[in-house]
């Protein structure tokens, strides 16, 4: 788990410390910046440190100048080393999570040196700058560094070497220091923590930061014409749903999303006491309260009903999907809103509005799965504006998606999102701990290796059969997966998978399979143009999303043991003559494709994925291993 000196830190000290170790994880671990590890001896709580330089340091440059140190960032166990081997400064690094990084990081400024900022780790770096000169025959002055203060110099800095456009560096700045802002609130008012006993949307509400290696992680970014709400002035968790109409020529509607939504125009006309009217020739839609002024200022047809007939809300994690308290009939609503989230602006696409409904009726009651295991909340109806420009149309759509946290308790279950397992900063006694740990009583290795057995031997059955025989892959992230647990027991039962946007399916295997043409719109993201790029986008939403943080949490992945039970469990469920097997489990298969979130922000794409080769952690043997092959001169 992450060393107790994180807490520690004041709320504005961690939250800038949480993005600039997300920063710098994608730096290093998307190779935009050349990163050596050296070990070191004798110091307490740190096994050693990661040396960053800056981008352009290759670029014919011989001896290490104080210019090129991007960062040096003291680790308490060591990363996961790339396959390059040793480099003029240590062994490089193939894979730095924030999870490795002891929660103080150095910058190596001939300007402000030591003197002038944080002192209390001065012996460190001291000892730090020793060892490299030392050991790599650099010539550093150790009061030229000083501990770095937020993200912000180590993003202008790199971005500089990267000689980046400077319109997207300094917006990527901007997002940065969002994502502080809205991380700081966050921990100065931190959620309660989430029991066993606590409903669904309880733990939905619960997320303290978000996205483990994401470095805008908490961004809450407001597209104008929405006002730009500061920390505390909007409630996310808890916002209202409004309604407009909007004449139907003007609109795609798959099914028949009028008569679903149906009862809750007559739970707003109670409430508001008067009818609500409506044009025959216009439907209605229901929109997120943030909406209006988006409504206002692209679709001059829409007709925006006062605010009497609103109906309270309750967000989960994504904060675009809601429930309406009080029940809709076992379904709940995901809208649009006009805010940028991590790197997404949260509407409603029109490809999505075209496909989830279709994917729900076509291809999932063909898909081979095991369905007391996987529970699919299917997406029923859609609607979506007919603007051409896409990026105007998703400001105006909704979907009705079925809810069966509604109705877990029937069932004898507990229904509990997979990201909130990990999260721990929450308010009361122990809110530290990471939930897993505290809810299911994991206070030793053997309970620890336990739980996570059953929990990733339930979850290979659940998703990797429609993979391995459809070709068809479902997003299955944290944020995407929930958890459904015995309501005695606490025993892992299944799991509910939610969401279509980011599906991988690949036509020919799927139709060949079931005899199914998928009705799709052409061009559309979640087309796979072959197996392989099925199983490595699943790869990136399973191994590097979903398990490695969670191994991580248990204190399982140093020691190896979390990654020992993920191979054990994969040879069970993949045959091995399947070409799943080789790529994923083949000694040769030292390197699969991560997504790489900091390369597409600063191409400015979200849409279009780009990958590059991050080390097979399927492998990961643990950080003794690794240290086995070290050979750092000295």
């Amino acid at each position: 788990m992450p060393s107790p000196l994180k807490w520690d830190l004041e709320p504005t000290d961690r939250a800038k410390f949480a993005t600039t170790a997300r920063l710098l994880s994608c730096l290093v671990t998307e190779t935009l910046t050349p990163a050596f590890y050296q070990s070191v001896k004798g110091e307490d709580e740190l096994a050693g440190f990661v040396l960053v330089l800056t981008a352009n340091f290759f670029e014919g440059q011989g001896a290490l100048k104080p210019a090129d140190v991007l960062a040096i960032v003291p680790l308490h166990h060591p990363p996961v080393f790339g396959l390059s081997g040793h480099g003029p400064f240590g062994k490089a690094v193939g894979l730095l999570d924030p999870f490795d990084i002891i929660p103080f990081v150095f910058e190596y400024d001939q300007v402000v040196g030591l003197a002038e900022g944080k002192t209390q780790h001065g012996e460190l770096i001291t000892s730090i700058i020793n060892t490299l000169n030392l050991r790599c025959g650099v010539q550093l002055d150790a009061s030229y560094a000083r501990q770095s203060t937020d993200p912000l110099s180590i993003w202008q800095k790199f971005a500089s070497s990267y000689k980046l456009d400077n319109a997207i560096k300094e917006d990527t700045a901007d997002e940065l220091s969002n994502t502080i802002k809205w991380q700081a609130h966050s921990y100065q008012h931190p959620r309660p923590k989430p029991l066993f006993s606590s409903p669904s949307i309880v733990w939905e509400q619960s997320i303290v930061e978000g996205h483990a290696t994401h470095p805008m992680h908490k961004l809450r970014r407001f597209l104008p014409p929405i006002p730009d709400y500061q920390p505390g002035e909007y409630d996310f968790l808890n916002p209202k749903l409004r309604f407009i109409s909007v004449p139907r020529e003007e609109l795609k509607i798959t099914n028949d999303f009028g008569h679903l939504l149906e009862p809750l125009i007559q739970r707003a006309s109670k409430i508001a006491g008067k009818p609500f009217n409506i044009s025959e020739d216009h439907l209605a839609i229901p929109i997120h309260d943030l909406q209006v002024n988006q409504i206002k200022d692209k679709f001059t047809n829409a007709v925006i009903y006062p605010e009497e007939f609103s109906l309270p809300l309750q967000a989960q994690q994504g904060l675009r999907s809601v429930i309406i308290p009080g029940g809709f009939g076992g379904l709940h609503l995901k809208l649009a809103i006009g805010v940028r989230l991590t790197s997404v602006v949260r509407g409603i696409s029109p490809e999505s509005a075209y496909q989830s409904p279709r994917f729900s009726s076509q291809v999932v009651p063909v898909l081979t799965m095991d369905r007391n295991i996987l529970t699919v909340a299917k997406e029923l109806a859609s609607v979506v504006h007919n603007d051409p420009d896409g990026n105007i149309a998703r400001h105006c759509g909704a979907i009705i998606r079925e809810c069966h946290e509604d109705t877990s308790e029937e069932r004898g279950e507990r229904l509990i999102v997979c990201t909130a397992l990990v999260e721990s900063g929450h308010a009361d006694n122990q809110g530290h701990l990471p939930a897993v740990v505290r809810v299911f009583d994991l206070d030793t290795k053997e309970k620890k290796v336990a739980w996570l057995q059953r929990f990733v031997s339930v979850f290979l059955k659940a998703f990797l059969p429609s993979i391995i025989h459809n070709g068809v892959a479902f997003e299955c992230h944290p944020q995407n997966c929930v958890a459904r647990f015995d309501l005695e027991t606490k025993e892992l039962k299944g799991f509910l998978i939610r969401d279509f946007g980011g599906l991988r399916v690949h036509p020919e295997t799927l139709r060949a399979t079931t005899g199914v043409e998928f009705d799709c719109l052409k061009g559309h993201s979640i087309i796979a143009k072959t197996l392989d790029d099925v199983y490595n986008r699943t790869y990136q939403t399973i191994m590097l999303n979903h398990f490695q943080q969670l191994i991580r949490v248990l204190d399982l992945h140093y020691n190896g043991l979390g990654w020992e039970i993920v191979r054990q469990e994969l040879k069970k469920n993949i045959p091995r003559d399947h070409a799943l097997y080789d790529l994923w489990l083949s000694p040769e298969s030292k390197t699969l494709p991560g997504k790489c979130f900091m390369t597409m922000r600063m191409a400015s794409t979200y849409q279009y994925y780009i990958a590059k080769p991050f080390p097979n952690l399927i492998h990961y043997r643990g950080c003794d291993s690794e240290l086995e092959t070290e050979d750092t001169p000295v």
